[in-house]
């Protein structure tokens, strides 16, 4: 798992102001949202149009057993520890010094939904790629599942930088994808089939947000469960003696009525008012037991209320340029939903402008840059400014083409998720008076797809004339043949570590040796102390150095080379660097005569491919037949019809 996991900044849904509680008996009613719903949203078999045909499922996406949570990530099977949940993980799709963006934009767009669904960009490795910060949507396990600490049964991995081979100096589509890809989940722990899938956010996520109310951190069920007993001690050893009512009314007083009740961690792991758990608690070892057995869902329950979250999976898109692709993980028959899209709404696209630095800040006035490349996952339609970003495992995935397209667009079954039908007839501004994600779309196939074959949607005509007129006009960028990102620059760096030789600052400028373009130096935080010589002088600086980088979270400092010299022993040059502790320079460190080994290349902020002016930008289109007239905010009918209505109100 990350480390960073403690920044977690995802949150599913505004949970209830009291304990977070596991409802064994989770369900939703349908008979109002089935009664909201319009002909748009005609529900689809969860599986296939055909009854007869059962289909496999390793991974689901139902209502989460925490009450209030929303959606939640069920196992399709039975996991053994240490075993991928996936083929392939998550996208990653970074959002870069988004507020400051949006203040030079001017806008005041209020609070943005993404917020609670993202992870720190510096516990995904992204921390470089901005000026200010970085977080980073993990589209897939790191949006969609919960996290119940004590119950956690899935690490979370890094990402890898995945650029597809495409090159800024040949390829029109480098820039339009994120390359920050297969963030891979694996269990923690074995996991039984129609277990819940828990994810960890870290406890200072909960800590900080005093508004979930006494939600149990990792080890809370464990303290509860010492708790009770000690109470089933005292009623054995004292039971005989009292009426048995007086051990009821002891629990009900002092546990589930006591008024430390919404803020004990301890005792908020108690269901509030659920006299039978103590019955239960009896026959079980520990309340984790108990929460994990209240957490499991029947493969009937899943397939009534739940959708298969794994019919794709990952790989290289087959389409010239696409970069990553969506493939079919097993048969899928015509009319089966081939996923979910659970719908995170973004009311005005402007929030997604970004600009030009002047000289430390995002300025208007300097120029504009693309938009984040947030925009080119999202759904969207010319007649108005609300983009739809999907989260769900693989499902951002999925490339356009019109003539090979298999899936087509639909509104979620409400039966089985968190989508409320009834928003598709009122104005936008309602989907922000719950800050929730609470719409959804499906894929669905039109046709029977074979194991392995690409998943294609028609993402519209603007976005295929869009792409067509960028590859007309594409041209690379000056100084694009001669880049060569960070992690090529890495890849050279082992390949020829103990023979290269760095000039020093001095000789750079004496002898006019430019820097790299598009990097700068960087030196492992390893060689910070003198811990690291013992290991170098008896030849074992490599293994010491991987059980630091295995034990700790990879930390580098921007540096500068002061000087060198040639080791008497090992025949190698040593170097002797400036460290840069902070961004600003306040900081810095000397560390002398290191072998160069502590070097590392980073990333220049805004230097990657995703923010190449010539980058392709573009939304995905809705269809216009399932679009609300109601969201149509730049449409001139909706604006006269605006008119009308207020003429009727005066």
């Amino acid at each position: 798992g990350l480390e960073a996991q403690d920044q977690k900044q995802q949150q599913q849904q505004q949970l209830p102001e009291t304990s977070l509680e596991i409802d064994p008996t989770a369900h939703i009613s349908h008979q109002n949202q089935e009664q909201q719903l319009s002909a748009a949203t005609a529900a689809f078999s969860n599986h296939s149009s055909h009854p007869s045909i059962e289909l496999e499922c390793g991974i689901w996406l139902a209502p989460s057993a925490i009450e209030g949570a929303g959606l939640g990530m069920y196992a399709g099977r039975n996991f053994t520890k240490g075993e991928r949940m996936q083929e392939v993980g998550d996208l990653c799709i970074p959002l870069i010094d988004i507020k400051h963006h949006n203040e030079a934009d001017g806008g005041d767009y209020g609070d943005f939904l993404w917020d609670q669904y993202t992870w720190s960009g510096v516990g995904l490795d992204a921390g470089e790629e901005c000026m200010i910060e970085t977080s980073v949507a993990s589209t897939g396990f790191g949006s969609a599942a919960n996290s119940f600490l004590p119950l956690v049964n899935i690490d979370e991995l890094y990402p890898r930088r995945d650029y597809a081979g495409l090159h800024r100096s040949t390829d029109p589509g480098v820039g339009s994808f994120s390359a920050y890809y297969d963030r891979g989940a694996k269990a923690s722990r074995d996991i039984l089939e129609g277990e819940e899938l828990y994810v960890s956010y870290g406890e200072d996520w909960f800590i900080n947000r005093p508004y979930l109310g006494a939600v149990p951190l990792t080890n809370d069920l464990d303290r509860a469960t010492n708790l009770f007993k000690k109470y089933s001690a005292l009623q054995r050893r004292v039971g005989q003696k009292l009426p048995p009512s007086t051990f009821a009314e002891l629990w009900d007083d002092f546990i589930l009525n006591n008024p430390w009740n919404d803020t004990s961690r301890i005792l908020g792991s108690f269901k509030d008012g659920d006299r039978e758990e103590l019955l239960k608690m009896e026959t079980l070892p520990s309340l984790s037991e108990l929460r994990t057995k209240q957490a499991i869902r029947t493969q009937e329950w899943l397939n009534e209320h739940g959708t298969c979250a794994d019919h794709i999976r990952g790989g290289d898109s087959t389409i010239p340029q696409a970069g990553h692709g969506g493939f079919a993980s097993r048969n899928l028959p015509k009319g089966t939903i081939v996923a979910q899209l659970p719908l995170i709404h973004i009311l005005d696209r402007n929030r997604l402008n970004m600009y030009q630095f002047e000289p430390d800040f995002p300025s208007r006035a300097a120029g504009k840059r693309p938009p984040q490349i947030l925009l080119n996952y999202c759904y969207g339609h010319a007649d108005s400014t609300l983009l739809l970003c999907p989260y769900g495992p693989s499902v951002n995935l999925v490339n356009h083409n019109q003539t090979r397209a298999n899936v087509k667009l639909q509104w979620a079954d409400p039966k089985r998720g968190n989508f409320k039908p009834a928003l598709l007839e009122e104005e936008l501004i309602q989907l922000h008076e719950d800050p929730t994600a609470k719409i959804a779309f499906e894929f669905v196939a039109t046709r029977d797809i074979d194991e392995g074959e690409e998943i294609f949607l028609d993402y519209g005509d603007a976005w295929e004339n869009a792409w067509r007129a960028h590859i007309e006009s594409w041209e690379p960028v000056e100084g694009a043949t001669e880049y060569k990102n960070a992690d090529e620059m890495n890849n050279l760096l082992k390949q020829q570590q103990g023979r290269l030789d760095f000039p020093t600052e001095f000789e750079r400028m004496e002898m006019d040796i430019p820097h790299p373009p598009g990097v700068l130096l960087a030196c492992n935080n390893y060689f910070s102390d003198q811990l690291w010589r013992e290991e170098f002088a008896n030849g074992k600086l490599q293994e010491g150095l991987q059980e630091w980088e295995d034990a700790n979270s990879l930390d580098y400092f921007y540096c500068t080379i002061l000087r060198k010299e040639i080791d008497p022993r090992s025949g190698e040059t040593l170097y002797t660097v400036e460290a840069v502790a902070d961004d600003d320079g306040s900081e810095s460190f000397l560390w002398e005569s290191a072998p160069d080994v502590m070097f590392h290349y980073l990333d220049k902020p805004y230097g990657t491919d995703m923010f190449l002016q010539n980058a392709f930008r573009h939304d995905i289109g809705i269809p216009d037949e399932i679009f609300p007239l109601r969201w149509r905010n730049l449409s001139p009918l909706y604006r006269q019809d605006e008119r009308d209505y207020d003429e009727e109100d005066d």
